[in-house]
């Protein structure tokens, strides 16, 4: 089903949206490089899940409902797990010659030929949240599946690195440089960082851990505060991924024995990611910890933050107080400067 409306017009329509307000979020969404519902959504201006009931009602495209679409994992042969990420179109069912998706966004129609074209078949759409896609893509591709063919490649390279008998630590000064530069390069390494980074930001990762321990590599991502495990390399790999992630920071990969701290910068579509990068010395090699900030993003505003009536209730009046201090605490990642930021703005 093709129905060529606008999200815009809708919103509108549903009294959701003032025609003014709609065309300062164009222009703004423009600015960000964000589709207009992703720009409305991450600003506060409009529930999620009014956006989908308004699409839904007005084109008739029916609401994701998980006990209605069981997994199968066979539909991941249905749709690539690259064009199901880029397209942010899942696979729900396949009927003959008739194919049901879950998007985020059913009013893409380029999207929709593009199915038809891979899988031959009519494509009837269904509308699910950025949060229920994620859960699916999880379900049917597995949530990390981009890894495989990556970590594949990589058993398949030889790294020879000397470890010193009394800690295990692998040491740096007894491979060349040169050597690890050109580890640092090589396809199977380039390419599981990029993995592990454009994973980090699909996930909404505030942080990325790396610790070497002594018979294996734990990679977390930080989310909503919370460290999760996800697939790890080799250990005998840490090394060059290490090697690679200092060259992107323009740290001295020939110094293991003293912290370093440095940053760069990546554009992942839309989004641009500075990555703050800092290793520290331990036992049995360098831990490092890559901080993630999508300057795509801007700043959040008050009713973007997600606090309860009570709590914004209570926060306002304090912060149009000309004296007095706000306490801001909570573990990493859990949103003390986006908060911060948010009251500036307001």
């Amino acid at each position: 089903m093709k129905v060529r409306k606008r999200l815009g017009e809708m919103l509108v329509e549903a009294d959701l949206l003032t025609q003014d307000r709609l065309t300062q979020a164009l222009a703004e969404a423009r600015r960000a490089k964000l589709k207009l519902g992703q720009y409305l959504v991450r600003h506060g201006v409009v529930n999620e899940g009014d956006i989908v009931d308004t699409i839904s009602r007005q084109i008739k495209v029916p609401k994701y409902q998980p006990s209605e679409y069981p997994v199968e994992m066979d539909l991941a042969r249905v749709i690539p797990a690259d064009m199901a990420q880029k397209s942010q179109v899942i696979p729900l069912r396949k009927k003959g010659s008739l194919v049901t998706v879950a998007m985020v966004d059913p009013l893409d129609l380029d999207t929709l030929d593009l199915v038809e074209d891979t899988t031959n078949c009519e494509v009837e759409p269904v509308i699910a949240t950025e949060q229920q896609f994620n859960s699916l893509f999880g379900a049917i591709y597995g949530k990390y599946t981009t890894f495989d063919g990556i970590l594949e490649d990589m058993e398949e390279m030889q790294v020879n690195v000397e470890e010193e008998a009394d800690t295990g630590m692998p040491g740096i000064e007894d491979v060349e440089v040169s050597s690890l530069a050109g580890l640092a390069e090589q396809a199977p390494v380039v390419r599981l960082v990029n993995s592990i980074l454009s994973q980090a930001v699909r996930e909404g990762a505030s942080d990325i851990h790396f610790s070497p321990e002594k018979d294996y590599v734990s990679v977390r991502f930080r989310v909503d505060g919370k460290l999760q495990a996800v697939p790890s390399p080799p250990r005998s790999m840490f090394l060059p991924i290490v090697s690679r992630l200092k060259i992107l920071s323009n740290l001295d990969i020939a110094i293991s024995r003293l912290p370093q701290d440095g940053r760069f910068t990546v554009n992942m579509g839309s989004n641009e990611i500075n990555v703050r990068v800092s290793t520290l010395p331990t036992i049995y090699g360098e831990n490092v910890v890559m901080r993630l900030l999508n300057m795509s993003l801007g700043m959040y505003s008050l009713d973007g933050l997600g606090m309860s009536a009570d709590d914004m209730a209570r926060l306002q009046p304090m912060i149009y107080k000309p004296h007095g201090m706000i306490l801001s605490t909570g573990p990493t990642g859990s949103g003390k400067t986006t908060s911060l930021y948010s009251i500036l703005k307001e």
